[in-house]
Formats: C-alpha cells, structure tokens, sequence
C-alpha cells in the first residue's frame, strides 16, 4: 500500500490520492477475519483505506493533534496493531473523571503552540502506550452479561469490575471493553473518540473540538474549519475495519518445544494469572460471523488494582484502577505495562503488586526454568 512520510512537525503533509489507492490492494498488509463475504470485505478494505490515510488540517486535522493517522499509532505488526506510540495524560489529584486529560504534543499552528500540563493543581503525568486492536470485533462481540458473570465468580480478594461507561453510540450504559480504563464499550465510540482526541478530527459522535488550555479564542484562531469535520459515516468505516480485523493467532516461538510452552501454560495458571487474564470468552452476537466464537484474549476485561495505576481517573476507573490488558497477540509487544515502562514480559510481572501481589509472588517462587516456560508460553499467544 502506498505511504506517505511527514516531517516530524507533521505539518503540510498530502495524502496519496485516492485514485492512486486501489481498494483491492489496500488491506494487503491488515489481514481480515476468516471467511468474510464479499460486501463484508469491501467494508474492511474501504476501513483499511481511511485507517492509514494521511490527514491534512484541510481535511480537518488538529489543530492539537498526535498522529496524523490513525495507522501511525496502531502499526505494530501491522495496521491495527500495537505500536511505540505513547500519549500523555495529565490529571489534577481526585480530579473529576470526566476532564480531558489528554495533552497533545502537535499544533497545525506550532506559532500557537500546542496544549500544555495543567497549572492549576500539582498535576499527575503519565503516559499510555498503543495497544492492539487486532481481533477487537471478537471483544466487541463479549456480552456485557458474560463480563459482569465472571466478576462476580472470582474469589473477593482479587475480584474485578466491571466498568460502567455511557457508550455514546448508543446513548446507553454499557460494560466498558476498550481503553486502558475500559472507557469505551463499542468501537464506534472509540473510533469516534480517537479521531477527535488523537486527530482532532471531529465527527458526529463528537462534534466539539478540543480548545487549546480551554481558550476558545484561540481555538477560533487556529481552526477555522466548520465542525463536525469528518465525513458522514467516516467513523463508522474504521469501527469496520477494527471489528472485521483478524485477531494475532498463536504460534510455537522459534527454537522452543511444544511442551515447554504447554508447561509455561500450566505454570501461567498455577501461580494465578489465568484469574485476571482469564483464557477465553465466547461471543454473542446477531452476527453470524461474531456470534458463538471463542475468543481467548487473556483478559477478563475488568477494572483491577495491581499496583502500576497511573494515577488519573477517567470513567467509571478511579486512579488505582487499569483494564486487564489482553494478551493475545503479547509477542509483538516491546514495551509493557500502560505507560511501556517495564522493558520485557518478566520485568511487567515482577512489578505486579495490589490485588496481584500473591500471583506475582509465586511466579517469583517458580524455579528458573518454570519461569523460562511461562514467558515462552507468553511469546507463543
């Protein structure tokens, strides 16, 4: 698929044009889910198009932005995926969970200038790593029932939540599946989101552009462009390339046997972990294709405290709280933990703490080739 590469201020970059970008060629390198029907995968491959397109503030982008597409994030190891990205958010101590928190690191006006950490309070900082959205129409596809069942069989000690987030979409209190904090339920909320916060590009669902530091004036002067900017339906197409998008598929690591992975496996559970980054869910869906599929993301998708929050409440998560990161797909990761501060599977385990402590010390308890096996087992999802 054709690309284009921006300066690093990101400004002034053109897409290629659309005639120049055949819709036959351009999911070769996203691969779709297995057996979709002809019109199903013409709506993946027009997603995939809009997903790695290069926006221009022509078109909308900004004016505080941090990719100017959404494939410059989730790349990682191919569009949808992972990436190095990572944004920052800043939050005022038992702020209201409902602020913007985001702090951009672009302007289509660097003269302006871009927004800044908050001055009015001893702001928190962090920052929150890229994740996949591989196999995400598979989570979307997870009842709300199933997660809220599962929350209530866990033992007490270590029991999630379920987060309960207005899904905008809908105009309805769902069960939050995506997003560190599990703040969003469906992925037309959070296409929706992401292309107004990330690209500031705003849209039906989020028709209000982010004001520099909330001065409107400003905003006036650095982005005359009547909202909502995107075009009509443009979130819904990437919601379709993300939900019909294949899920990372398990593989034997080079130069390790089956049983050592297999023994890793059962390690995994032992020590506790399959209690958090529960095996597998089945889906339910009107879909045919989503309904009645097993979906084994290693996450039971609720809010734990394991002792590496990031101190920045946002929904129904308070600061202590993260949504049990999926780890299907955990072998192209090279960064770990939500902020990537943990630099290998190991060293995120070892960091563990909180509702995870007793798990975390048992794997430390494991002799070193126990433990040798359950990262092998990691690098094989």
């Amino acid at each position: 698929m054709a690309q284009v590469l921006c300066a690093v201020t990101m400004l002034g970059c053109e897409s290629v044009p659309e005639e120049d970008q055949p819709i036959e060629t351009l999911s070769s390198a996203a691969l779709p889910l297995e057996g979709l029907s002809a019109a199903a995968l013409a709506r993946f491959q027009v997603g995939a198009r809009d997903f790695s397109e290069t926006e221009t503030a022509a078109k909308g982008l900004g004016p505080l932005f941090n990719a100017n597409s959404c494939s410059q994030c989730h790349n990682i190891p191919m569009p949808g995926g992972a990436g190095l990205m990572r944004i920052t958010r800043a939050g005022c101590p038992d702020g209201d969970s409902e602020q913007n928190t985001l702090v951009h690191v672009f302007s289509t006006r660097p003269d302006l200038g871009a927004a800044s950490v908050r001055t009015d309070c001893a702001a928190i900082v962090t920052e929150r790593r890229t994740t996949s959205l591989m196999g995400a129409g598979l989570i979307e596809a997870i009842a709300d029932d199933e997660i809220e069942a599962l929350a209530a069989r866990q033992p007490r000690a270590i029991a999630g939540r379920p987060a309960y987030v207005l899904d905008i979409a809908s105009g309805s209190e769902r069960v939050g599946h995506f997003g560190w904090k599990a703040q969003h339920a469906t992925l037309v909320s959070f296409a929706g989101d992401a292309y107004r916060n990330e690209l500031g590009i705003t849209n039906e669902l989020f028709p209000e552009e982010v004001a520099p530091n909330g001065n409107m004036q400003l905003l006036a002067a650095m982005d005359p462009t009547p909202d909502p900017e995107a075009e009509p339906g443009g979130i819904y197409k990437l919601a379709d390339f993300m939900r019909l998008l294949a899920p990372s598929v398990p593989r034997l690591p080079e130069g390790l046997a089956a049983d050592e992975v297999s023994s890793g496996a059962h390690a995994f559970d032992r020590v506790g972990c399959q209690s958090c980054h529960f095996s597998s869910y089945v889906t339910k869906s009107t879909d045919p294709l989503l309904d009645h599929r097993k979906v084994p993301l290693y996450s039971d998708l609720l809010l734990h405290d394991v002792g590496t929050g990031d101190g920045i409440a946002q929904a129904d998560a308070n600061e202590h709280e993260i949504r049990t990161p999926p780890l299907w797909g955990a072998r192209h990761s090279q960064l770990w933990l939500h902020d990537g501060r943990a630099s290998s599977m190991d060293e995120a385990i070892r960091m563990h703490g909180g509702q995870a402590l007793e798990s975390r010390q048992a794997y430390e308890d494991l002799e070193p080739e126990e433990r040798a096996a359950v990262i092998a087992f990691l690098n094989s999802l």
